[in-house]
């Protein structure tokens, strides 16, 4: 082989490294950001089984999706727009952080949580004694209980924490749980250190999450662990707004690894299965869900099986039933 050849080899070879480097660094996942207190773990009671956060006001950055979700959500309801006009406070614009804790019968969970904001205080606590709202004292903090529907057999119950946060649960008796935690007189879910490291570890970086713990509370998971044929300890799920669309995290914990592995290959192929049974569906909405299942990535970790899958704006439209708002057009230069 001439010396001509040979350093073209040479080149060939460097470039065919180079190009599998540069796919195998695209590839690789990102990492996750670095976990940051979420102090709202402090006010949900320990015996929450779910646990989950939203950060409404990061949210609301992204354009493209509070435009879908408003014309998912339609028309509001009269009792909420009364709400609206009689306090000032619309929980699309003026709710910004919201920590919420479930427990108790699958039937008939409690709900339990914190909402950070900005409240017209005055105005929401006249509306309430207005609507015939019940009024304890507790903790030195008046708890405000509503009750509503044709019977008034719904009850809801909150208590001004300060002027930015609102205890709330669903009575008087739940939303006193959660000042016990505020005021530090009750385990809380942030009691347990191990079990927040974990929460703050999934959370980092999203948006929205929650984190459900089956051994505490397992309605509806009990449906996918019926559907996956697998004992879960725990599933998760989260998701983040970006301007490419939303990039949602899905993470299962088995009870072992061997679990893990068997869900892990079962998963992918139902996922494959699924976007070759889809492809050619009449129904656009059924071919943007295969086209989700093609996009998703699996990956499993010990005990932990996870997936991810980023969803382009256009494809988030399809899959709510709406159409995609058009991109605003360029400004005209000066």
């Amino acid at each position: 082989m001439s010396r001509a050849r040979q350093w073209l080899l040479v080149l060939l070879v460097l470039v065919a490294v180079a190009a599998v480097a540069y796919w195998a660094e695209r590839r690789r996942p990102e990492p996750r950001p670095e976990p940051e207190r979420i102090t709202g773990l402090a006010w949900l009671p320990a015996e929450s089984g779910l646990v989950g956060g939203a950060d409404l006001a990061a949210v609301r950055q992204q354009a493209w999706l509070v435009e879908m979700l408003r014309g998912v959500s339609g028309e509001e309801a009269p009792e909420y727009r009364a709400f609206v006009e009689a306090t000032g406070f619309d929980y699309t614009r003026d709710l910004d952080r919201l920590w919420v804790g479930v427990y108790g019968a699958s039937e008939q969970p409690t709900v339990v949580g914190v909402a950070e904001g900005r409240f017209a205080r005055g105005k929401i606590l006249s509306h309430a004694r207005r609507q015939g709202g019940r009024v304890s004292l507790y903790g030195g903090l008046e708890i405000y209980e509503v009750r509503s529907g044709p019977q008034r057999q719904n009850s809801f119950a909150f208590a001004f924490l300060d002027d930015t946060r609102v205890a709330f649960g669903s009575d008087a008796r739940r939303a006193a749980q959660v000042v016990d935690c505020w005021q530090g007189r009750a385990p809380s879910v942030g009691s347990d250190a191990a079990r927040r490291a974990a929460l703050e570890q999934f959370a980092a970086g999203q948006d929205v999450w929650a984190v459900d713990e089956l051994d505490k509370w397992q309605s509806p998971t009990r449906l996918l662990q019926d559907w996956v044929q697998t004992p879960l300890a725990q599933v998760a799920a989260g998701a983040r707004v970006i301007p490419e669309g939303l990039a949602a995290d899905a993470e299962a914990r088995c009870r072992d690894p061997q679990q893990a592995g068997r869900l892990y290959v079962n998963l992918r192929s139902a996922a494959l299965a699924g976007r070759l049974t889809l492809a050619r569906h009449s129904d656009k909405n059924l071919r943007a869900v295969g086209e989700a299942l093609g996009n998703v990535d699996f990956s499993q970790e010990g005990d932990a099986l996870r997936a991810r899958v980023l969803l382009p704006p256009e494809l988030v439209a399809t899959l709510l039933g709406v159409r995609h708002p058009a991109p605003s057009p360029p400004r005209a230069q000066p």
